[in-house]
């Protein structure tokens, strides 16, 4: 086995130096072997666990940049929805409140109906195929916060 490959060549020399000065470590050449045996074999297992630790580490970072980036993402798509959700809100609470006069309760499904058929005009930011349950789960949202406050 070669030591130089795995023990840097600057403990080499400290290693020789000890040995020079040291009569019984000079004069054993056995326990010497068995001395770099036994360190190489030490930096190998302590550079396996480093090298599972950096793996660890960098997935983990990884990770955390990945969710990091997905919420960024999320309120920037957020941002696109917003004045619609605004508009919607609106139009819902002038809605709630003439049916609270008449005595009625507004359900979101009755709203969103007739959003629908008034407002045709208006530019939905959903895509076609989740429009409607992403609508009715809005106006749910809002009534729920209109019987709060009101």
């Amino acid at each position: 086995m070669d030591y130089k490959e795995i023990i840097p060549i600057t403990v080499l020399r400290k290693f020789d130096a000890m040995c020079l000065h040291n009569e019984y470590l000079h004069q054993n050449k056995e326990f010497q072997q068995q001395i770099l045996s036994w360190a190489a074999d030490m930096l190998e297992e302590a550079r396996e666990d480093w090298g599972k630790l950096y793996a660890t580490t960098f997935e983990a970072i990884v990770a955390e940049d990945r969710k990091a980036q997905a919420k960024k993402r999320g309120k920037a798509r957020d941002n696109k929805y917003a004045p619609f959700r605004e508009y919607f809100k609106k139009v819902q609470k002038e809605r709630f409140m003439e049916y609270k006069k008449a005595g009625l309760v507004l359900k979101a499904s009755e709203f969103l109906r007739w959003f629908l058929e008034n407002n045709e005009n208006i530019v939905i930011p959903y895509k076609k195929s989740n429009q409607h349950h992403k609508l009715i789960g809005l106006a749910q949202e809002n009534n729920r916060e209109f019987k709060k406050y009101l």
